[in-house]
């Protein structure tokens, strides 16, 4: 089974309809009806222009974005309240992904318990992660105070984002994690993502870090969805996100789309754009399903011959591929020893979901560079000497993912 972090966008709402398995928590405030839009207030991430009254405030609207993708999700989808948030599982038994969803900036509302149940049909089981303590946002102030706290304690939010990966990881027997977030909860999807060995990540319009330092920490590709007009995530600062991905080898698809703003997914906004939103959705299942359903890396390989196709006069070194490192027998960049003449193989083995190759100059030897499966490539070792392979992607040798072949 797979884990992936799901979170809905900025300005995500309320007012989505279903029966749950069990009655929701009390204490949870209804939301007061969306006033008359007044001037525009720069001081609120979440709120258009149009959407803000007088004194400068915004509320949790009522549409939502359930009738877009034509959902039936009772006879498909059971769910409930549990510790810490709200899960959702199809009805059917079976092995399922898992996905940690995180709710906006209002809080773990209606509408986020829906969106779980919306991506649980797909055939997920869904964990809505309630960083909020059970406090939901009717208005942009308390939104923004709330979000404030979550970012003032980055600590304290990852932890909670743990916890629900372990719980899917134990109770619900899921092996890998993904994440996925909207607008707030895009940099805390990243942030998981930095912070927890998980196999893909997905943000729409979050707040981004280009930090290769920090970036090296990502286990697996990227999928990043992003609006051309939108002042809050600018198009510079996804290049520059975009690069540096590039640079470390990290598969990554980047979309911006031209002539939308920021939280265009997302109905309750003026700047939501229905036909994007409906692609964007499209790219975002067809990421987690190849991403995290065929996401089990395989075994580090192991060098002991077992291949009976090889000739026994090549000498043959199987190599994994892990945290910027060559692995061998459980040895990182590992002394590679053979004698003058000697024909050499070098089956390399990726196991941590980054693009890698394996290369020697000296030999014009240079695998296939992959993200997944294995490659070789064979040659003579004519001449004497200790040289250095490398990965040749990116950054990766600068990184220290490099080793010494000795040819004796």
């Amino acid at each position: 089974m797979v884990v992936a972090l799901l979170l809905l966008g900025c300005e995500t709402n309320q007012g989505l309809t279903g029966t749950p398995i069990s009655t929701p928590p009390p204490g949870i405030p209804t939301p007061t009806p969306a006033p008359t839009p007044g001037p525009s207030s720069p001081g609120h991430l979440g709120c258009q222009e149009r959407e803000i009254n007088i004194n400068g405030d915004c509320f949790v609207a009522q549409e939502n974005n359930a009738g877009l993708f034509e959902q039936d999700l009772d006879p498909y989808v059971m769910y409930s309240d549990i510790s810490l948030g709200f899960l959702a599982e199809p009805r059917a038994n079976g092995s399922y992904p898992g996905v940690v969803m995180i709710h906006e900036w209002w809080g773990l509302n209606d509408n986020i318990k829906e969106m779980a149940k919306i991506l649980a049909k797909e055939g997920y089981v869904v964990f809505a992660i309630d960083l909020y303590d059970g406090q939901v946002a009717a208005n942009s102030t308390k939104a923004g105070e709330l979000a404030g706290n979550v970012r003032n304690n980055p600590d304290i939010a990852i932890a909670k984002m743990k916890t629900a990966v372990e719980y899917l990881r134990t109770a619900k027997k899921t092996t890998t994690v993904g994440s996925l977030g909207w607008c707030f909860g895009g940099g805390q999807s990243l942030q998981l993502s930095l912070n927890e060995k998980i196999n893909a990540t997905v943000i729409y319009y979050g707040s981004l870090v280009d930090d290769k330092q920090q970036l090296m920490k990502l286990n697996g590709p990227v999928l990043g969805i992003f609006g051309g007009d939108d002042t809050s995530i600018p198009v510079s600062s996804v290049r520059s996100f975009e690069s540096a991905l590039n640079d470390l080898g990290i598969p990554n698809d980047i979309y911006v789309y031209e002539g939308v703003g920021h939280a265009f997914a997302n109905p309750s906004g003026s700047n939501y754009a229905e036909k994007q939103t409906l692609d964007a959705w499209e790219k975002t299942v067809n990421f987690l399903n190849m991403n995290l359903r065929q996401s089990v890396q395989p075994p580090l390989p192991s060098n002991e011959p077992d291949d009976d196709n090889v000739a026994d006069d090549v000498k043959t070194f199987k190599l994994g591929a892990r945290n910027f490192r060559f692995v061998m027998d459980g040895k990182e960049n590992p002394d590679l020893k053979v004698k003058q003449g000697d024909r050499v193989r070098i089956e390399l083995m990726i196991s941590d979901g980054m693009m890698h190759n394996w290369r020697v100059d000296e030999f014009n030897a240079v695998t296939e560079t992959i993200s997944s499966g294995s490659a070789s490539v064979e040659f003579i070792a004519d001449k004497k000497g200790t040289f250095e392979y490398y990965c040749g992607v990116g950054y990766h040798r600068q990184y220290g993912m490099k080793g010494n072949l000795t040819v004796e």
